[in-house]
């Protein structure tokens, strides 16, 4: 058993959402796919243990994008979509926590899709200063936060919208 090749698949696997970043186009839109297979998948849990899920995912995925950053020597390459999945996860456990079971399971899913790609690719302010601050630095733990960050703020921006959405249209 070799343990480089299993610490290598690992990153991999993580760093780039199941393979999904390695994709030639979208990349980032894949791993937000990932990042709806994943909730999909989880449903049936209780809220707590999908936090700590998340939570755990975070940190694995931090670890993740480090690595691949170094195996690359990029310091954001466009193959790490871990923070697509992350955001996209974060939005919607900002929504259930602060709002509820807003929409239905499914409206919900697919609404939080569009809106966290949405805010990832267009990154108002401050998510492109997020953005930018990550690169600043070498390789390293506070580049590789840097890459998530920006994306886990997008969830933030993603949220809100839809909790607005929300209010407006039950209002």
């Amino acid at each position: 058993m070799d343990l480089n090749k299993i610490k290598r698949f690992l990153i991999t696997f993580f760093a780039t959402a199941a393979g999904s970043g390695l994709t030639p186009k979208a990349p980032g839109t894949a791993g937000t796919v990932v990042g709806l297979l994943l909730v999909y998948g989880l449903q049936s849990l209780s809220f707590t243990t999908r936090f700590v899920l998340f939570v755990l995912l975070f940190i694995v995925g931090w670890w993740a994008s480090l690595e691949w950053s170094k195996i690359k020597n990029q310091k954001d390459a466009q193959t790490i979509v871990i923070d697509e999945v992350l955001g996209y996860w974060l939005t919607l456990i900002l929504l259930e926590f602060f709002w509820g079971e807003v929409f239905t399971f499914n409206v919900r899913l697919t609404f939080a899709f569009f809106a966290f790609r949405l805010f990832d690719i267009l990154k108002p302010p401050p998510i492109r200063q997020l953005d930018r601050w990550g690169k600043h630095f070498e390789i390293g733990p506070l580049q590789s936060l840097g890459v998530i960050v920006d994306d886990l703020l997008a969830g933030v921006y993603a949220a809100g919208l839809m909790a607005i959405v929300h209010y407006w249209i039950t209002k």
